[in-house]
């Protein structure tokens, strides 16, 4: 390489007549010369080194422990025959072991056995009784305006019913069957006969217990609060209420008319009413 630069310049070099261009010429390639000299020198002993280097091993068997991790490291590297191991017995896949979502199976499916719907079904009976008492026998306490006031008793209760409604589904026959629905709702046909058939069916009657319970707590606890707002006795129509329902509702209305209380008042507030 340095020969033939060499004859490239002293040809050059007599081609060109001005002095200045010669001055130029030569400054020109001695400095391209220089940098190219050192790249080449550079790159050729770094690549004498690694050859060296990676040439044996013999050479780095040192006795300290740099040699001996040089030493492992090139052995790994260079002598192990098989980085990854891709035979067929490497790549066959193990068993998964599907024992815990076996047992979180069995546990849902316990939760919502029959057993589980009989035993919501006592909650949904025995639960409401203590806060009927409430409003019955101390209807103005404060424990009873901190307890009844708000929804909590009732989004409990609404929440046991909604249990024994998504248990039943996950039963055979849900809750009924879905021909003995449409019978009810039949008005050609029998439809007292065909709601007699449906109480046969165990997670119907705890679905409708559980629905009739809730709703009359809901209406005892509005006949309630208006009492409260209106300065009106009610434990006596609570207690009806509790007992068969909608009697209670009557007999309500019945004690308004006999207080000299509106009757029928419109629970809409009074803003919904004025002109725009």
């Amino acid at each position: 390489l340095t020969s033939f630069w060499a004859r490239q310049i002293i040809l050059s070099f007599f081609v060109l007549d001005d002095i200045s261009m010669k001055a130029i010429f030569l400054l020109f390639h001695a400095l391209i010369f220089s940098r190219v000299k050192f790249s080449t020198h550079a790159f050729v002993a770094n690549h004498q080194r690694l050859t060296r280097f990676y040439s044996t091993r013999a050479r780095y068997s040192l006795p300290n422990s740099t040699g001996k991790r040089i030493n492992d490291y090139y052995a790994k590297r260079v002598e192990s025959p098989k980085r990854y191991d891709l035979s067929e017995s490497s790549l066959k896949l193990s068993p998964v072991d599907l024992s815990p979502l076996s047992s979180s199976s069995e546990t849902i499916s316990a939760l919502l056995s029959n057993e589980s719907i009989k035993g919501a079904f006592s909650v949904a009976t025995f639960l409401p009784q203590p806060f009927w008492a409430l409003l019955i026998l101390i209807p103005n306490s404060g424990v009873t305006k901190k307890i009844m006031g708000g929804y909590e008793v009732l989004f409990a209760l609404s929440l046991v019913h909604f249990f024994i409604v998504a248990a039943s589904v996950g039963q055979p026959e849900g809750t009924a069957p879905l021909e003995q629905f449409n019978l009810v709702f039949d008005p050609t046909g029998d439809p007292q006969g065909s709601m007699m058939s449906m109480m046969t069916y165990s997670n119907f009657v705890s679905e409708e217990w559980s629905h009739v319970l809730t709703w009359d707590l809901f209406v005892g606890r509005w006949i309630w609060l208006d009492g409260l707002r209106r300065g009106i006795f009610t434990p006596h129509s609570v207690l009806l209420c509790n007992l068969i329902g909608p009697p209670g509702l009557l007999l309500h209305f019945a004690t308004c008319a006999v207080t000299g209380k509106d009757v029928f008042v419109n629970d809409t507030p009074v803003e919904e009413f004025t002109d725009e």
